[in-house]
């Protein structure tokens, strides 16, 4: 934890990633008439009385480090196919936030996902504002750079997890990883055969021993379920079935 508060202090504008989240909200609540897509701020702007009378489920996504560029597609499937409020901490708008090119030193990594870490943690204690939002029925998604954060992520706050395009596994990415989640925890985890960067046979991992998906490591997790996509790069948007996967794996443990 206090490397936590170490981080958090020593990037200052922090708060914008929640002020700027990505966020999507689906039709209906609030008596919307379409779902809503865009940041917080656009969102509190637009809507500065809004209320809506029924909590909803909700996806705490953490983006790749590419931004919400694919993450665009899960917030249209989680709000208009699942129906859950879609929340994303928008990392970008941190000023001097550490960045990388592959391949790079593991402590440039270490940095990274040391940031994304405080995110989480930040955005969860402000996420409380937001009265439309099922505290009781929280998931935590991340996706690549994301997926490493979500999967490591130590909390208790969450119901269950996805993670996607992310082998779960410590590799050339990462140093003393472990899964976060508690052993009893739904957990999905996604990632294709051919992921450029997390797979076996990548070129990132060459010097690394992997198996490129997370069976081994998630073998104790009694509600862990690994869906390895033959033929599939890291952009897992591009596979057919990984939409009704996500959504089905939602509305299954939501319910519950």
């Amino acid at each position: 934890m206090t490397n936590i508060l170490e981080t958090l202090s020593k990037y200052k504008n922090i708060d914008d990633t929640y002020k700027y989240a990505y966020i999507g909200i689906p039709k209906g609540c609030g008596g919307l008439t379409e779902p809503f897509y865009g940041t917080l701020h656009k969102f509190k702007k637009r809507y500065p009385n809004f209320s809506c009378k029924l909590k909803l489920p909700t996806l705490f996504y953490m983006h790749g480090s590419i931004g919400l560029t694919k993450g665009a597609l899960f917030r249209k499937w989680i709000v208009e196919d699942a129906n859950f409020i879609f929340f994303a901490p928008n990392s970008f708008k941190i000023k001097d936030r550490p960045t990388y090119k592959n391949p790079a030193k593991i402590s440039k990594y270490q940095k990274v996902h040391k940031l994304r870490q405080a995110e989480i943690h930040h955005n969860l204690s402000k996420i409380n504002e937001l009265k439309f939002i099922d505290k009781e029925n929280m998931f935590l998604m991340g996706n690549s750079e994301g997926g490493l954060a979500a999967a490591y992520y130590r909390g208790r706050e969450f119901k269950g997890r996805i993670i996607t395009a992310f082998s779960c596994e410590e590799s050339y990415y990462s140093q003393g990883f472990k899964i976060g989640a508690k052993k009893s925890d739904p957990f999905l985890n996604i990632i294709g055969t051919h992921d450029e960067y997390f797979s076996n046979d990548s070129k990132t991992n060459k010097d690394h021993e992997v198996d490129g998906h997370g069976t081994k490591i998630l073998d104790k997790y009694k509600k862990a379920k690994v869906i390895i996509l033959p033929q599939t790069k890291h952009d897992l948007t591009l596979n057919i079935y990984v939409k009704e996967d996500i959504v089905n794996f939602l509305k299954f443990w939501s319910k519950r």
